[in-house]
């Protein structure tokens, strides 16, 4: 299995769409989208969102469910070093960031003066609880609510288990399902959290992903019918720079070099 996140397309925050150039990179994502095998698409209640998609469920003839735990993680905090009122968590200042390990623990961040500030902690579990629903439609339940470790239905036996595979260049694909989320750059680190089990301050602070690209997690399956998702591509953009199109800067405090 294959979960594959899309941040929407430059946003219009104003109107809850995209602009011209978000609706340019939605049209050259979709004919990136065409060429896939995708088993399911979801997509955030956000207009920015469903803007984003829309091209490429009009080029496939497909339709997506529309999920509102996919909506941005956008809870009101208090930020405890200005006072000030934040609709985003991750708009910390690095220094402040850096200088409360609470936060870059996953087990420590919801402790945190800003968390506590606002309803975090219930936002966070309506997230977490809202993906695994859609992972068990697929038969991959969590095994426990504090280890990113799922059961599914096994797709490797026990004789290629005991065969180490992970030098090989190709590997057998044991299950090809590729969901597919249009969300936010918000509530993406928050999935990419609970199922890695990094802290999504961390992921909020430390990666940017453009608007409109690609974040593949793909399922290890190394004990027969128990997986882990690891992260195999982040924020790809290869849709828009093949087509002459530069990135949106877009969420980013600086400069997006396009190489």
């Amino acid at each position: 299995m294959h979960l594959i996140f899309i941040r929407h397309g430059d946003p219009d925050y104003a109107n809850n769409t995209v602009t011209e150039k978000g609706r340019k990179e939605a049209e050259l994502l979709a004919k990136r989208i065409a060429k896939w095998n995708v088993t399911d698409f979801y997509v955030s209640p956000y207009g920015r969102a469903a803007d984003t998609l829309e091209p490429a469920l009009k080029l496939t003839g497909r339709t997506a469910q529309t999920m509102d735990w996919l909506r941005e993680f956008d809870v009101n905090v208090i930020d405890p070093v200005s006072k000030n009122k934040k609709s985003v968590f991750w708009d910390i200042l690095p220094k402040d960031y850096y200088g409360e390990k609470k936060y870059s623990r996953i087990d420590s961040w919801l402790k945190t003066k800003m968390a506590k500030s606002g309803k975090v902690k219930e936002r966070y579990r309506q997230l977490c609880s809202g993906l695994d629903q859609v992972l068990c439609s697929y038969d991959y339940t969590r095994k426990e609510k504090d280890i990113p470790l799922y059961n599914c239905y096994p797709h490797l036996t026990k004789e290629e288990a005991l065969t180490d595979t992970h030098l090989n260049p190709f590997q057998k694909n044991l299950d090809e399902k590729n969901i597919v989320f249009v969300c936010h750059l918000g509530s993406m680190f928050a999935c990419i959290s609970h199922l890695t089990g990094i802290s999504p301050v961390q992921l909020w602070q430390s990666f940017f992903v453009a608007p409109s690209s690609v974040t593949v997690l793909g399922a290890q399956e190394r004990i027969p019918g128990e997986v882990n998702f690891r992260i195999q591509q982040l924020g790809d953009v290869s849709h828009l720079t093949e087509n002459n199109e530069s990135p949106s800067a877009s969420g980013f405090f600086g400069n997006v070099i396009n190489l």
